[in-house]
């Protein structure tokens, strides 16, 4: 009797996996795109938190400052609402900051 063979397929819990697959996605242009917009405002998120520790400020104090809602700024620095460049400039007044917009080429 023969014994049956088991092939292992890989997931994608392996970085070199990961890796391949997140080369061969950037090919595409769309999602070039999205990617960068992604990358753009996950960096904002960041750096509006870091000046919030370091000020020591609340979300509703950042909100009052930057005159728009503190559940509306909740749902941008989590990550759950995109915001209009508007808003974001906003945001940066409130943490005393102004948004810069930077081309790369």
């Amino acid at each position: 009797m023969k014994k049956a063979m088991k092939k292992v397929v890989n997931i994608g819990t392996d970085a070199d996996i990961h890796h391949r697959l997140f080369t061969k996605l950037m090919k595409n242009k769309k999602a070039q795109e999205a990617y960068e917009a992604e990358d753009a405002m996950f960096n904002f998120i960041e750096k509006v938190k870091a000046e919030m520790v370091k000020k020591h400020l609340t979300y509703y104090a950042v909100a009052k400052k930057a005159q728009i809602d503190h559940q509306v700024l909740a749902r941008i620095l989590n990550g759950q609402k995109n915001a209009e460049v508007s808003t974001l400039i906003k945001v940066a007044h409130g943490v005393g900051a102004k948004l810069g917009l930077d081309l790369q080429l």
